[in-house]
């Protein structure tokens, strides 16, 4: 295979990894607004938050941005978040520090918190719902 051809055969493929990961959020017809996360976990990361994020994301910025990834999987969201920020230490969160980050938003944007977190496991059967 020509090295030409590798990004548009690795862009093909990411965006048909997302579509089924879509596909399976919509099917299994779960939203952040049917409690994605717990409310420990919301509490857990407004600490991470505060610490690496609030510089400069200040609240109402998410609501304008996460309104972008309405009916997109939480996974994708998790991925894009994963690999910008924060933007002084791109990476340099724990994977559960990102979760909970993530649970932290949904919380400030309108989503109700549930009895099970949000999880690498789960998070691709969730879809970003309405921004309040």
């Amino acid at each position: 295979m020509s090295m030409r051809f590798l990004p548009r055969l690795l862009l093909t493929t990411s965006s048909m990894l997302g579509l089924v990961a879509l596909s399976v959020a919509l099917a299994n017809g779960r939203s952040t607004k049917d409690g994605a996360f717990t409310a420990e976990q919301a509490e857990r990361g407004k600490a991470v938050y505060d610490k690496s994020c609030v510089n400069c994301h200040q609240v109402d910025f998410y609501r304008e941005r996460l309104a972008r990834w309405e009916n997109k999987t939480v996974g994708e969201l998790f991925e894009s978040i994963a690999t910008t920020m924060p933007a002084d230490n791109v990476g340099g969160l724990l994977t559960s520090e990102y979760l909970d980050v993530l649970a932290y938003i949904f919380s400030i944007t309108g989503s109700p918190a549930g009895d099970e977190e949000l999880t690498t496991d789960n998070m691709d059967a969730v879809v970003v719902g309405p921004v309040q």
